[in-house]
């Protein structure tokens, strides 16, 4: 579904109630025996020049998020509209026809720049297969594009002629970051880019996308499990907990005013370089619940201290603790929140 706009969305990307389950099943015949909610009613926006950071623990839901905004994977309810000159285009509902020409202002940078490069391909090909797979038969204009991506990307121009191989994890993700810009896109999804990096390369590519958004105005979804990281870049983060946004801020209200208990689990675990700095943790209680029979309540429920009868069957309220700044409560808990029993991080 598409609608006509003359006035641009203040917001590149708007996710409604976002949720995608996956089946189990079991036998020849293939019976549907439970169900995995990988994205369980997400929402949030992302606004034009500004980058979102959803963060949480392996599993919790980002990846499938990402790949259902890019409709790698396709949703099983909620709304994803992406809005441009020409309108709001709902990605949830359109087929992949009507996807087609809306997918080159989305891209996405990957986790591992290795596996996501061809190693058949020379790095010319690489960057131009995007311009060619649209339209871009001319191989002068092509050519042209691609030193214009690599000088922007912090690449020599005769690296055109080398294969993967020959390069370093920081150069491949630089060339997977020039790849993503080809077709000018909007939205960049960069799902954990610098996790398998060298902390000093991991910088030098977070000031390469902060300086490639200042030039050229790009909104970024920042995936990631480092919330050290995410804080650097991000105008806005999202926690994720088994498939759901726990809590949502800024950098500063997530660390200076956190309220949710995971959130705080998150924070405890950052290291700090200094030796001598002693910090209380806030280990997770109980047990990790199985991700196939989290179907009602509350999905911290098996680490809550003191879980309620309410907490078992009673859906968890999203309650905005100040304007931007809003966390999952139990509807049990949100009046005085019962797990404030987890204590700010201090030196000991």
């Amino acid at each position: 579904m598409t609608t006509k706009s003359k006035v641009l969305n203040d917001n590149i990307l708007e996710i409604n109630n976002l949720k995608k389950y996956y089946n189990l099943t079991s036998g020849i015949l293939k019976k549907v025996t439970g169900q995995v909610r990988a994205v369980d009613d997400v929402s949030f926006n992302i606004p034009r020049g500004k980058t979102i950071g959803l963060v949480g623990e392996s599993g919790c839901g980002k990846t499938t998020i990402s790949k259902c905004i890019l409709r790698a994977v396709d949703p099983t309810d909620g709304d994803i509209f992406l809005n441009n000159e020409n309108g709001s285009h709902n990605l949830a509902s359109l087929t992949e026809g009507e996807l087609r020409p809306l997918r080159k202002e989305m891209q996405m940078i990957f986790q591992d720049p290795f596996s996501s490069l061809n190693p058949r391909m020379n790095l010319f090909d690489i960057v131009s297969e995007p311009l060619l797979l649209n339209g871009i038969r001319n191989r002068t204009e092509r050519q042209d594009r691609v030193e214009e991506l690599l000088v922007k990307v912090g690449l020599r121009s005769e690296y055109m002629i080398r294969f993967p191989h020959a390069f370093s994890g920081g150069q491949r993700q630089r060339i997977g970051i020039a790849r993503a810009l080809a077709l000018n896109p909007a939205l960049i999804v960069c799902d954990e880019p610098v996790s398998g990096l060298d902390v000093s390369v991991q910088a030098q590519v977070i000031n390469l996308l902060m300086d490639l958004q200042d030039e050229l105005g790009l909104s970024y979804l920042f995936v990631s499990h480092d919330l050290s990281i995410v804080r650097q870049i991000s105008d806005q983060i999202n926690v994720m907990y088994f498939g759901r946004q726990v809590e949502s801020g800024t950098p500063e209200e997530i660390f200076n005013q956190s309220k949710h208990p995971y959130t705080e689990t998150l924070i405890s675990a950052i290291p700090n370089p200094d030796p001598d700095f002693k910090k209380k943790r806030n280990p997770i209680l109980g047990v990790t619940p199985n991700p196939s029979s989290v179907a009602s309540g509350c999905n911290f429920l098996s680490n809550c201290p003191e879980p309620t009868e309410e907490c078992v069957t009673s859906t968890p309220v999203s309650i905005e603790e100040s304007p931007g700044h809003s966390v999952l409560y139990c509807s049990c808990c949100y009046d005085e929140y019962k797990c404030s029993w987890y204590p700010r991080n201090e030196a000991e």
